[in-house]
């Protein structure tokens, strides 16, 4: 699958998933220390990034938005600025804003796009950006006792494998590529999970 087929299943699942949610369920413990409400919360705020992001990119913007090791500081300002939003309303929001992002990719894909940890191309991207959305419909399967796998493993691992070998200096970057198309091959869903902490 192409990242941007990825994107789109990231999000379907994370509607899907989300869909029975109850008031209890919008309650629970889903990522680290937030809730399903305030994931959804985050969710939208990473959208809006995005959004932002592409922004900067189409005015030639080539500095990073804030550095890679402030994120977990700007995500949770991200959650509070949306805490008058419950979980339906969030997650709403968000597939609104997400697939407005992924309209605003069509032909740029090869456009230079700087986030908070390196400058890529706008189709690099994309890879991380779908793992976002996969790692997250996996967190919110949890709430309800339910696993949760992408359909394209191998394709998501190698899409955001080589989103962050394009992020490193030659000749780190040669040298990530292999490993990244080897890793593809040997549990990738597994492998995308425990690098991200949650096995």
């Amino acid at each position: 699958m192409l990242p941007a087929d990825l994107y789109l299943e990231g999000i379907g699942a994370l509607n899907r998933v989300t869909a029975g949610f109850d008031a209890a369920d919008w309650r629970r413990p889903t990522c680290g220390v937030w809730s399903a409400e305030d994931t959804a919360r985050h969710l939208l705020g990473v959208a809006e990034w995005y959004q932002q992001w592409m922004s900067r990119a189409l005015d030639g913007d080539d500095t990073r938005p804030f550095a890679g090791s402030d994120i977990d500081h700007h995500n949770d300002n991200q959650v509070a600025r949306h805490a008058d939003l419950d979980g339906p309303a969030a997650m709403e929001a968000f597939r609104f804003a997400a697939n407005e992002y992924l309209d605003c990719t069509n032909g740029y894909l090869d456009l230079p796009y700087s986030y908070p940890f390196g400058q890529v191309t706008v189709g690099l991207h994309l890879g991380v950006a779908a793992t976002e959305w996969h790692l997250h419909a996996w967190d919110f399967a949890r709430v309800v006792g339910c696993d949760y796998a992408p359909s394209d493993p191998a394709s998501l691992y190698l899409a955001a494998g080589n989103c962050v070998a394009a992020t490193k200096p030659f000749p780190i970057s040669s040298l990530i590529r292999p490993m990244v198309r080897l890793g593809a091959k040997r549990k990738p869903w597994p492998t995308i999970l425990r690098t991200s902490g949650r096995l």
